[in-house]
């Protein structure tokens, strides 16, 4: 059994005294990790908007804030990210930055779907034929399918505007491949657990603010900050669900 923890969009900032849409992001994204280490678990999944504001202090605090889980950690961008800053400040630190990941039977893709100066995303060409290359040299290997942005629509009207934008190429690459068991992703902050083309997909909540479902416009939602746990057995089978955590008042100084 291989345990997996998401943790996505943590919106993190430079300033320890700075508040997105008046939450303490850093003090928050703690709480989930406090929460989230009661638990055994083989790896983390960070699937993007790692930073707020993306600059070196803000990648800086994250890290050290990652710090206290006890498994490897694995990132992929986000729209708010700047990947090859991400990158150059993350590679001095425990946060891996792999597109493929094998752990015992199964095997992780992890896809850049990020856009230059776009909250919407795609999948380059480059993207995609890292995906096909990948899944035809493993089809034994079960397979998980991590990105940022949603690729199918969330019912979230103002939302559905950043989709994935080349959704169809995206499944048209998965059908082709049965070893396939479910797609991750973030930027959302919301749940989802739909089956669309045969292909499970999934969407987990913020670490920090959530967004109301089904809303034509912009706007919060009441829920708690969440993370989603997967645990992702030898025979293809994958069980999952999601934590809300009660964040206290907080003030970060670190």
């Amino acid at each position: 059994m291989l345990r997996i923890l998401q943790i996505t969009d943590s919106h993190i900032l430079p300033d320890p005294g700075a508040r997105f849409y008046g939450i303490d992001s850093a003090a928050s994204l703690r709480a989930v990790i406090g929460h989230a280490n009661r638990g055994p678990f083989d790896l983390v999944l960070l699937t993007g908007d790692l930073a707020q504001e993306p600059v070196p202090q803000s990648y800086r605090r994250l890290a050290g804030f990652c710090a206290e889980l006890p498994a490897p950690c694995h990132w992929l961008p986000g729209n708010h990210d700047e990947p090859a800053l991400a990158r150059h400040i993350l590679k001095s630190t425990p946060l891996l930055h792999e597109p493929v990941i094998r752990k015992g039977h199964w095997l992780i893709v992890c896809l850049d779907s990020t856009v230059p100066g776009s909250a919407g995303g795609s999948l380059s060409e480059g993207q995609l034929d890292l995906l096909q290359r990948t899944l035809s040299r493993h089809p034994s290997l079960h397979t998980l399918v991590a990105l940022h942005h949603h690729p199918v629509p969330s019912g979230s009207a103002w939302m559905d505007t950043m989709i994935l934008d080349n959704a169809g190429e995206f499944f048209a690459v998965l059908d082709r491949h049965p070893q396939v068991k479910a797609v991750l992703h973030g930027h959302t902050h919301q749940v989802a657990d739909v089956e669309f083309k045969g292909k499970r997909v999934l969407g987990t909540p913020s670490t920090c603010i959530q967004f109301q479902p089904a809303s034509r416009t912009f706007a919060l939602d009441a829920e708690q900050p969440g993370y989603r746990w997967l645990e992702l057995g030898p025979d293809g089978s994958v069980t999952t669900g999601i934590c809300r955590v009660a964040v206290p008042p907080a003030s970060d100084t670190a």
